[in-house]
């Protein structure tokens, strides 16, 4: 029986990777402090418009993808008085900074929750909405060797919970008889991979609210007991 494990990245195999509004902040460099840019004050420009926010373009891939994100960016900076030219140039620097593999943090077991779920006879799998060269990023963290592919919405043209990526995925997979998401986002992973009808489990921190996942943890060792 052919059996996959699809693994969602950002939260799940890492923690404490750079928030977009992060990113905005750190792309401004002194300007932030100038015309008083905050990760909080800029949080409101950044709840919508992605393609895998309700109602934005899950079929935006390669530079389309960014030409979208930079007219936001530029667009967020300048409702704070950045002058246009100013704007533009750091919304185009957020992109550097997305890809820059030091702000990620790659969860201490994860390399070795990986290896065992291949010996138990699972393929490992990437299913993650993201920026079209994320997997350039992948490549610099360590784990790809684990992994037997990649699904990611920019690339795809679908985004979680869309069915249509979950079924992307399948066929990337060889349709597995059996399969896995293991994600943090109740949304995008947890019920989208149920309307799919993949089994589920829910990674995240004590005391969270139920996702209705089939299992919850808060560590990824701790996934192990369930596979």
């Amino acid at each position: 029986m052919r059996r996959a494990i699809f693994w969602d990245f950002d939260g799940t195999l890492t923690t404490g990777e750079p928030s977009w509004r992060a990113c905005l902040v750190m792309a401004l460099g002194p300007l932030a402090k100038r015309y008083g840019v905050t990760e909080e004050n800029v949080r409101p420009f950044l709840k919508s418009g992605f393609p895998w926010h309700p109602g934005g373009d899950s079929s935006l891939t390669g530079e389309t993808f960014w030409q979208v994100l930079f007219d936001k960016f530029s667009a967020a900076f300048e409702s704070f008085g950045v002058p246009s030219s100013e704007a533009q140039a750091a919304a185009q620097r957020v992109r550097d900074i997305v890809l820059d593999k030091t702000l990620y943090h790659v969860r201490p077991d994860a390399a070795a929750v990986l290896a065992v779920c291949a010996f138990k006879g699972y393929k490992n799998y990437i299913l993650t909405n993201n920026f079209p060269e994320w997997e350039s990023l992948f490549d610099g963290l360590g784990l790809r060797q684990f992994f037997s592919g990649i699904v990611n919405s920019a690339v795809a043209g679908a985004c979680k919970p869309d069915e249509k990526i979950f079924r992307i995925a399948e066929r990337t997979a060889n349709f597995p008889s059996l399969i896995w998401m293991v994600g943090d986002n109740p949304i995008a992973d947890i019920e989208g991979a149920k309307n799919a009808g993949w089994h589920t489990a829910y990674i995240t921190r004590p005391g969270a609210p139920s996702s209705g996942a089939e299992v919850t943890v808060t560590s990824l060792s701790e996934l192990l007991k369930f596979l």
